[in-house]
């Protein structure tokens, strides 16, 4: 009977020991914020806010692996349309389970705006590793980091198509507009099909006869023309 008793004592203490060590593996955490960022579980996905935009990035991470998620977050200068966009994943093997969205929240709302705030949506059962690019607000004078198309509602050249005009056709359309432009030499490829673009040519004078087949918004009120010499049957940039 002791020795029985001996064995319920030592079952029970196993079990002390061992039950609160099951619960804490099979338990995730539901919410957890910092200065820089807020991360809650609604439904099927985490939410995650961002409180602080231009924040040392290791407070996000922080708070994503306090989540169970090995998510890094990049937050890099965007042109208006693109803040609060997922521009770019570093990841390996993701799946459709694995799904990952940017916003502005609450949607539609002026980036820097009372009230509105960059969000970033992980589905519940994400497995990935890696790192999220988003768009963030500009600094004054900082370049943008994405592409975007500087002929979109809300860029600097919405409601004007230059593409296939020349550059001094261009020039005219952005003064009016206050812009400044920087140029970006391309080559077209020989089939028409796509371009290239050598650094080492940078530095060469373009004149107004040259063509304009794609404008990128570069920074707060400046664009980059994306120009070649000679025209060609078609846009390179674009494909039509």
């Amino acid at each position: 009977m002791v020795f029985a008793g001996l064995l319920a004592t030592a079952a029970l203490a196993a079990a002390a020991v061992l039950g609160p060590m099951l619960i804490d593996q099979d338990s995730r955490p539901t919410a957890y914020a910092n200065s820089a960022i807020e991360i809650e579980l609604r439904g099927d996905e985490y939410v995650a806010t961002i409180k602080d935009p231009f924040a040392d990035h290791a407070l996000y991470t922080e708070a994503f692996r306090a989540m169970g998620l090995d998510i890094a977050l990049d937050l890099r200068p965007a042109s208006p349309t693109m803040v609060g966009e997922v521009f770019r994943l570093g990841f390996d093997g993701t799946t459709e389970k694995d799904r990952i969205g940017g916003n502005l929240e609450p949607e539609g709302c002026t980036p820097g705006g009372p009230g509105c705030a960059l969000v970033v949506t992980i589905a519940k059962g994400f497995s990935g590793k890696g790192t999220i690019y988003l768009g963030r607000p500009a600094k004054p004078g900082e370049p943008y980091q994405n592409n975007a198309d500087a002929r979109k509602k809300g860029e600097s050249l919405a409601g004007y198509d230059p593409n296939g005009h020349t550059v001094a056709e261009v020039l005219t359309e952005t003064r009016k507009r206050g812009l400044e432009v920087t140029f970006q030499i391309i080559e077209p490829a020989p089939d028409g099909n796509g371009f290239s673009m050598n650094p080492q040519k940078q530095s060469a004078k373009v004149g107004g006869h040259w063509i304009v087949w794609a404008a990128e918004p570069y920074r707060q009120g400046a664009v980059r023309l994306l120009v070649s010499e000679k025209r060609v049957a078609k846009n390179p940039v674009h494909g039509d």
